[in-house]
């Protein structure tokens, strides 16, 4: 039923039930996994210099790093990408570029969880044309 599972990341606890959850559908659909984590460019009013924007893309290719070889070994494929931008918007762009036929998101959390998959889970049940899980808060 699906092949191309996509689930959005921020490393969170939330996003980790996310993942476990989309690890599942992909083990027993044969599908595989791809592991986004989406650098906010468009809500932090604050001006970040170069160093503080190196800093947070290798903190977010980091997760991803790590998430993927968490999974190594495992019986689904898991590959990941760091993208920037309006989070829900990046998730919509790449989820069309891989053609990723579900989304999985964790549900409104807080601080950098609420940001990335509180508002961002929402926009996304909004705007997707393609079946989006969502995975509540206590997993």
């Amino acid at each position: 039923m699906y092949e191309t599972v996509l689930v959005a990341s921020d490393g969170s606890e939330q996003a980790r039930a996310a993942l476990e959850h989309a690890l599942d559908v992909a083990e027993r659909t044969a599908a595989t996994v791809h592991v986004l984590t989406v650098v906010d460019t468009t809500s932090n009013p604050m001006t970040f210099g170069v160093d503080e924007i190196e800093t947070i893309d290798r903190a977010a290719a980091d997760l991803v790093d790590e998430i993927v070889a968490a999974y190594d070994g495992v019986d689904v494929e898991v590959r990941g990408d760091v993208r920037r931008g309006s989070p829900a918007d990046v998730v919509l762009e790449y989820g069309e570029e891989i053609d990723a036929d579900l989304l999985v998101a964790g549900q409104r959390g807080d601080g950098l969880t609420q940001t990335l998959l509180g508002s961002t889970t929402d926009r996304l049940a909004r705007m997707t044309t393609v079946p989006l899980l969502v995975v509540p808060a206590n997993g």
